[in-house]
């Protein structure tokens, strides 16, 4: 469980994470030592997986969104395996979730154009030997997107 102290620190980092410790410091009433301190505390303990700049994919191009949902032909370990790293492999993907309920996998793909998705997903997802039916859902608009976890 997280102090409050690494609450506040976890808190302010994933609104902007390019905050040096001694700027976290001043904003959260705390010590340079004692952020730089609970900040290497929760990378260790794998709290903090990563620090990344998010990008707008409207300004670069990318603004066409879709949730592909995958049936995979058979429910073995060897099939998962080999969809799953033709997804981590396909910088289209941007998200993978193995799901319950009538499909086996969702993906979050972006691309620059329906014409360009309709290649990615005929030409790469459905060729792919492990794919056995997909269904296609078009993002009309995006309400929200995060990637601050509550806290």
């Amino acid at each position: 469980m997280l102090q409050d102290d690494e609450k506040r620190i976890l808190r302010a980092v994933q609104r902007d994470a390019t905050l040096s410790a001694r700027d976290l410091a001043e904003r959260l009433n705390l010590s340079t030592s004692t952020v730089w301190r609970r900040m290497k505390e929760m990378e260790d303990a794998g709290v903090i997986t990563g620090r990344v700049v998010v990008a707008n994919p409207d300004k670069l191009g990318l603004s066409v969104c879709l949730i592909v949902n995958v049936n995979i032909v058979k429910q073995t370990s060897d099939t998962r395996k080999a969809f799953e790293d033709f997804v981590l492999r396909h910088a289209y993907i941007l998200q993978c979730y193995a799901v319950t309920g009538g499909h086996d996998y969702m993906l979050v793909v972006r691309a620059r154009s329906v014409e360009e998705f309709e290649r990615v997903l005929m030409d790469e997802i459905l060729s792919h030997p492990s794919v056995a039916t997909t269904r296609t859902q078009l993002v009309l608009q995006q309400k929200k997107n995060t990637t601050a976890l509550p806290l």
